[in-house]
């Protein structure tokens, strides 16, 4: 073995980050699709609910959002075990596996016959649609530099979110006008048509993986050659890991991060705080304009575009501001970046959240113009779409080999307050009312958002230099 001659594998000008920029939007686009429909499969469901609980006798005011409240567990919950096998058997293969499964439970969902069935098809179809939330972000941190990533990431960002408003006006039409089957099948037919075009465009992104079949390549070629043995070629990402080591980092790599990072922790808990309250809005919307306002299905679907405005608007402040908030900061920093350049943008974005909740909750409380409520309602999900993006972004600097795990461990939490919070808001509304309810989420967004980014921008470099996972390669 001291005889062997060790030679490094690296790229040559071939690097994910060095590819043209046409190779890379062309990339992000596709990535985009999946995150743009799987969001909107989740909530076009939403509008659908009164009709589904009629055919199948339902009259328990919690059955009716476990349709929305499951799919959305699992998709969040997905990426803690596919973000780990991404890192070991790539981008594509992950998400082109998950859409499969998707596709084959959402047509299924379609199809049933009784409640029972149309649950566990939501819960089986959330485990597949988030095979594009365990490698979305990631990708982005493999193709594009830390200085490109801002509008790169505001727009992958704003897929999700775009879609979660967009479902309920879909479903609000197919509700007045068709059966509550067409919300499955019509999203079914658009993940049949991505899983063709991945078949044409897919290219793998983690490098990685790009070195290790690199590495296998020029072995291969070694062999059929009748080069000696006697070398051992290697990649700047290997390292010796035990099988507990292994299976730490494939399986509950996720889990190991949100138990022992306090900046994942802290990101993890304001992260889920918002994403609860985003669906608590969105799945409860449309009562607001059927039951107070007395508007019919579809009429009252059309609010759904306001929330969309605000979406739309945090995600445009994210692509045009924080790259140049980020290079601002790096030139006041001599040229050295740092993770926390991220984080000034996130300040205005935490009050948007709780001002908007009280707009909202009390012109809605009094039944003001609909005007009134729609601007309310778009201020809480511009800043959480604002906060959401530099959270991405931050994670991606912070943890850039390990950035799908890391996103896992958020998303373990924002799974459970995805699930739980559209389940409770019928009985909090109807204890509390429009205008109390919705103060009291204020209050708690205050209590939970506002000093994160301020704790992370003091403290944030001192706890990844006691990381053994941030901002390196191991």
């Amino acid at each position: 073995m001291s005889d062997e001659k060790v030679i490094l594998v690296d790229f040559e000008g071939d690097h994910p980050q060095d590819w043209p920029a046409k190779r890379k939007w062309t990339i992000l686009c596709t990535i985009s699709i999946p995150l743009f429909l799987m969001p909107l499969s989740a909530t076009i469901t939403t509008p659908t609910i009164s009709a589904v609980a009629d055919e199948f006798h339902i009259s328990s005011s919690i059955t009716g959002p476990l349709a929305l409240s499951l799919f959305l567990l699992m998709y969040s919950m997905g990426p803690i075990l596919l973000g780990p096998f991404s890192e070991l058997y790539g981008r594509w293969p992950i998400l082109q596996a998950g859409s499969l499964v998707y596709l084959a439970f959402n047509i299924g969902a379609g199809f049933c016959t009784s409640i029972i069935q149309l649950l566990a098809f939501r819960l089986l179809s959330g485990v597949g649609a988030s095979a594009s939330l365990a490698v979305g972000a990631s990708m982005v941190g493999d193709v594009f530099r830390k200085e490109e990533r801002g509008l790169p990431v505001a727009l992958i960002s704003l897929g999700p979110v775009l879609g979660s408003c967009l479902g309920p006006l879909v479903g609000g039409f197919i509700a007045d006008y068709t059966t509550w089957r067409w919300a499955f099948w019509s999203t079914s037919i658009a993940a049949g048509i991505f899983l063709l075009l991945c078949l044409i465009i897919a290219r793998e992104t983690y490098a990685p993986i790009l070195l290790l079949r690199k590495k296998k390549a020029i072995m291969q070629e070694a062999r059929q050659e009748g080069e000696v043995y006697d070398i051992v070629w290697k990649t700047p990402y290997e390292k010796v890991e035990t099988i507990g080591q292994l299976h730490r980092r494939t399986i509950s790599c996720s889990l190991y991060f949100l138990g022992t990072q306090p900046i994942i922790q802290a990101l993890a808990c304001y992260y889920g705080y918002l994403y609860g309250i985003v669906y608590l809005l969105l799945s409860s919307f449309s009562d607001l304009w059927t039951k107070r306002y007395h508007m019919a299905i579809s009429t009252g679907s059309l609010n759904y575009i306001a929330p969309c405005c605000g979406y739309f608007i945090g995600a445009q402040i994210c692509a045009f501001g924080t790259d140049r908030v980020y290079r601002y900061q790096v030139a006041k920093n001599n040229g050295v970046g740092k993770p926390e350049f991220r984080l000034p943008i996130m300040v205005p974005a935490s009050l948007l959240v709780p001002i908007g909740l009280l707009w909202y909750g009390w012109s809605a409380e009094y039944k003001t113009h609909w005007i009134v409520p729609d601007i309310g309602i778009a201020l809480p999900l511009m800043g959480a779409t604002i906060i959401f993006q530099c959270v991405s972004a931050y994670l991606l600097d912070t943890f850039p080999v390990y950035a799908a795990s890391a996103n896992g461990a958020v998303y373990i939490v924002r799974g459970l307050t995805g699930f739980g919070f559209p389940l409770f808001s019928p009985e909090m509304y109807a204890t509390l009312g429009c205008g109390w309810g919705n103060t009291l989420l204020a209050l708690l967004a205050l209590v939970i958002g506002c000093p994160i980014p301020f704790i992370l921008w003091r403290y944030g470099e001192r706890l990844r230099a006691a990381s053994n996972y941030a901002d390196q390669i191991k």
